[in-house]
């Protein structure tokens, strides 16, 4: 019986190795005239963690401490835009970057999603009846044999999905 991928998540989290993985799903979203749902997940700090800090620091010291670093990283990006549409304009332009005549591909939707990173990419595959889940990982991933990324290793051991996990280019 013959592969049908129809639909592919590809999980991002807008790094270097991720645009050269995105090339990996461009093509065989090209090959197989399947598309793309890229999805970027923005994880909350554990509650134990944030209530440590709160404790720590104080609750307003830590609300003003946050929303400082909220509205300097949305300055940084592109201005006044919410943390949702700049990603959203981040991922739009990092789908283009890759368009040309040798990969024609779809990118179907652009996801972002607050929550634990494993479980959202699980559930978003499940959400959008994806036949794949593409990630790349990072240049620690591979260093050894036993060496997995969390989120690699946790979206393997859940998925019901073919995963594939692309490797950085070597420098």
């Amino acid at each position: 019986m013959a592969t049908e991928i129809k639909k592919i998540l590809f999980a991002t989290d807008l790094s270097e190795n991720c645009r050269h993985a995105f090339t990996y799903a461009a093509s065989i979203a090209s090959r197989y005239s399947a598309g793309i749902t890229l999805l970027h997940v923005m994880e909350a700090m554990p509650e134990s963690v944030d209530a440590m800090i709160t404790g720590f620091l104080g609750k307003d010291a830590w609300q003003t401490l946050h929303k400082k670093h909220e509205n300097d990283a949305r300055m940084a990006l592109i201005g006044k835009k919410n943390n949702h549409t700049i990603i959203h304009h981040a991922m739009d332009s990092f789908s283009q970057e890759n368009r040309t005549k040798e990969f024609d591909y779809t990118v179907d939707k652009i996801l972002v999603k607050d929550g634990r990173v494993v479980d959202t990419i699980i559930q978003a595959s499940v959400e959008e009846m994806c036949d794949l889940i593409i990630i790349g990982s990072h240049k620690g991933l591979f260093s050894s044999a036993t060496a997995l990324g969390q989120t690699a290793k946790g979206v393997l051991k859940q998925s019901k999905i073919p995963v594939m996990v692309i490797p950085p280019l070597e420098e």
